[in-house]
């Protein structure tokens, strides 16, 4: 922890945590919700569409993005930032879509229809029915958001031509100690304080959601 060099990196991740991570699900939601509300005669080339980006290697988003950028950008700690949580974002956002959409199209019609009948609108339905019944994917979602982000590599690593990613992540750090300085302990130590808040996480899903609990069989 005594590293120049992890109090800047541990900056960079809190700085997408705070910003692209909540982007990332009040979008999925949002878009998930508006697909499931909707029937429309395209909706199956919809959900193929936002199924392409979580399709494309990170290798080729940072090539996509860098060209949308262009090259003679001066990069500094500050807006580097952006384009990595850029390229983290289009890489992932469509799978969600997909995914949580699944979720909301197993909630079973005969609630929905009930709530239609105590007179709830569609906004009413996706706040007081849908969000909540789907909770548990929901949470599952945050947990894997938050786990990638902490411990994103692919990014700023193919991102060092720029002089600003070489040590802009603690799992980069971490690669450094154990590959560049041969120090395993170090690179073990700090992988170990990386798992540390997902461990947490995880074991708060699993105590409070029944997500992971196998349900009760009919069979004799």
């Amino acid at each position: 922890l005594n590293d120049f060099r992890f109090g800047p990196a541990l900056i960079n991740i809190l700085f997408l945590l705070a910003l692209f991570v909540p982007l990332m699900i009040v979008t999925v939601l949002a878009v998930s919700l508006l697909l499931d509300s909707v029937e429309f005669k395209y909706n199956n080339a919809m959900r193929l569409l936002f199924l392409i980006p979580g399709l494309i290697p990170t290798a080729v988003a940072v090539l996509f993005w860098s060209s949308v950028v262009g090259y003679d950008v001066v990069w500094d700690k500050s807006n580097i930032r952006w384009l990595i949580g850029v390229i983290s974002f289009s890489t992932g956002i469509g799978s969600w879509i997909v995914i949580q959409y699944g979720s909301l199209r197993s909630i079973s019609h005969e609630v929905l229809e009930a709530g239609i009948v105590d007179g709830c609108n569609r906004f009413q339905l996706a706040w007081r029915l849908k969000l909540p019944m789907i909770g548990r994917y929901v949470a599952y979602m945050v947990i894997l958001l938050v786990a990638s982000t902490i411990q994103i590599f692919n990014e700023p690593n193919l991102l060092m031509d720029t002089n600003m990613t070489t040590d802009w992540s603690p799992s980069q750090i971490a690669f450094s100690y154990a590959f560049k300085n041969a120090d395993f302990a170090g690179g073990v130590a700090l992988s170990l304080i990386m798992l540390i808040p997902n461990v947490i996480l995880a074991l708060l899903f699993v105590l409070n959601t029944d997500f992971m609990k196998k349900s009760k069989s009919t069979w004799k």
